[in-house]
């Protein structure tokens, strides 16, 4: 253990309200990203180590992606679901990579919030905890900010910390090629130089399961292009997760500027929005996109969002998606435009 703080660090008020707790909790925004789940995994290093106090990192939903998956077993980040939580047994709690207010993010009911460290726009109904807060809406990723704090106060950290700090970087800013600053450089570099370059290759390359392929040739038959628009309508899905990776996918075809994609998962349907230009603001499209429905967030030329749907049929999900699809080619320009199938 390295004992007492020495070192001075833009995280020390935190510490310094946590010191003298019995357990922390670190949450989440439900179904964890890599930023989310490096972060809540270096929070946890990071108080066990300053202040000898147990933590853990709970999540709500489900970690579908399979290199996420990937990352949880390979690390050993050790998440526990939320209904395997006594949350009685804590009296401190952090929340990372997301914000109390935001729609896909439900806290503990009781608990005070001890600390927000995050990276994304507040959302619009702010609620603002009583203790720190770090919200960083020029850096790029979470991990960033706490991998940060880690420079700042000397620590020396293990592999494995490193390694999904490092993974939770390049998935959010891309490889530092979107949304990044001087932290997200200094923090990437100085991770890569501790991580475990054999648990990255596991993780970034997963073997994937046969249906994941037929949710992609669905996906492609669901594509339509609108001028620099593309535009995914993927109705039900098995997999939340699929929505983020075709926008992913498909923000690399040529001509594109912005990609809009959306899927009905559990009664909620997930969009998710890409833009190639880095002067895009995939939040400020989101609001016109959505105007008042669901929640979202964005960070620059990310963004996604959920709308809760009351009628989950087919008929309702295509109801739905034709509204969303016509405000969005309102927002960009392309309301005349005929589409043009991918496939």
């Amino acid at each position: 253990m390295q004992g007492i703080v020495q070192a001075k660090s833009r995280v020390d008020p935190l510490l310094e309200r946590l010191r003298g707790k019995k357990r922390v909790l670190i949450m989440s925004h439900t179904n964890p990203d890599p930023d989310s789940m490096g972060g809540g995994f270096g929070m946890r290093y990071l108080i066990e180590q300053r202040l000898e106090i147990p933590t853990t990192f709970g999540y709500r939903g489900n970690i579908f992606r399979a290199e996420n998956v990937e990352m949880v077993n390979t690390l050993g980040l050790g998440l526990v679901p939320e209904g395997e939580l006594n949350v009685g047994r804590f009296d401190g709690l952090v929340v990372v990579d997301t914000q109390p207010g935001f729609g896909h993010t439900k806290l503990p009911e009781g608990m005070v919030v001890d600390g927000v460290i995050d990276h994304h726009v507040p959302p619009p109904k702010t609620v603002k905890p009583d203790g720190f807060v770090d919200v960083r809406t020029n850096v790029g990723a979470t991990c960033s900010i706490i991998a940060g704090y880690m420079m700042e106060l000397g620590m020396e950290i293990p592999s494995r910390v490193a390694t999904a700090l490092f993974y939770g970087i390049r998935t959010d800013t891309a490889d530092l090629s979107r949304n990044t600053s001087k932290l997200d450089e200094d923090a990437y570099l100085w991770l890569m130089a501790r991580c475990d370059r054999s648990a990255l290759a596991r993780i970034s390359s997963p073997t994937l399961p046969k249906d994941y392929f037929s949710a992609f040739r669905t996906a492609m038959n669901a594509t339509r292009i609108y001028g620099k628009v593309i535009v995914c309508s993927l109705g039900q899905t098995s997999n939340p997760q699929i929505v983020a990776e075709m926008a992913d996918l498909l923000l690399r075809l040529h001509g594109c500027e912005w990609v809009v994609t959306g899927g009905l998962y559990d009664d909620i349907y997930f969009i998710s929005v890409r833009a190639r230009d880095y002067d895009r603001d995939a939040w400020a499209l989101l609001d016109s996109v959505l105007k008042g429905e669901g929640s979202f967030g964005g960070h620059g030329t990310v963004g996604g969002g959920s709308v809760p749907i009351k009628d989950p049929s087919p008929r309702g999900v295509r109801r739905l998606e034709r509204k969303l699809v016509r405000n969005l080619l309102d927002a960009l320009g392309e309301s005349q435009t005929t589409p043009v199938s991918l496939a």
